[in-house]
């Protein structure tokens, strides 16, 4: 039941991929921040593991999807709270939606895979490195440049709020 004096929640139905991506941008970037001052060498074999399976997954796939899915959520898990891990995987998730998934056959193939990956390693070596600025600045710029790969085939201009 809820409270006579609760607010009601706050639905957005007009949330949308860029949104998504501006949001995981600054929760992320602060995650692995944190990360890098607290990774040990298991977090490191567990990164460098999905780092493995991204190299060797033809994108895109199903797979592949769960699998960068995996990274993300291995970056958080780093931090040892299972509140965040289920945050970011369910932030990840958002990517489901129609618009999302319409987006994604526009511009996901082996080129943009790779630049994933790219953009994957330079953020577990940020992390390795115990560097929480690399790290927060190597992911903020990943999610900075997924975001640019939808951006021309809709025409938004953008422009990260994070800094």
């Amino acid at each position: 039941a809820v409270a006579a004096n609760a607010l009601p929640p706050i639905q957005n139905d007009d949330e949308g991929p860029f949104e998504l991506l501006r949001a995981r941008e600054f929760v992320e970037g602060a995650i692995a921040a944190e990360a890098a001052g607290q990774a040990k060498a298991e977090h490191i074999d567990r990164l460098d593991e999905v780092l493995g399976r991204m190299k060797a997954s033809d994108h895109p796939s199903e797979s592949t999807i769960g699998i960068d899915r995996d990274f993300h959520t291995s970056v958080a898990g780093i931090l040892g709270n299972a509140v965040l891990v289920r945050f970011i995987g369910e932030m990840f998730d958002q990517r489901f939606n129609p618009y999302f998934v319409r987006l994604s056959s526009y511009f996901e193939n082996p080129q943009s895979w790779q630049a994933a990956i790219d953009e994957h390693v330079a953020v577990r070596n940020a992390i390795a490195a115990g560097d929480p600025a690399a790290a927060k600045a190597a992911m903020q710029e990943h999610l900075q440049l997924s975001q640019r790969r939808f951006s021309p085939n809709f025409g938004e201009d953008w422009e990260s709020p994070v800094k």
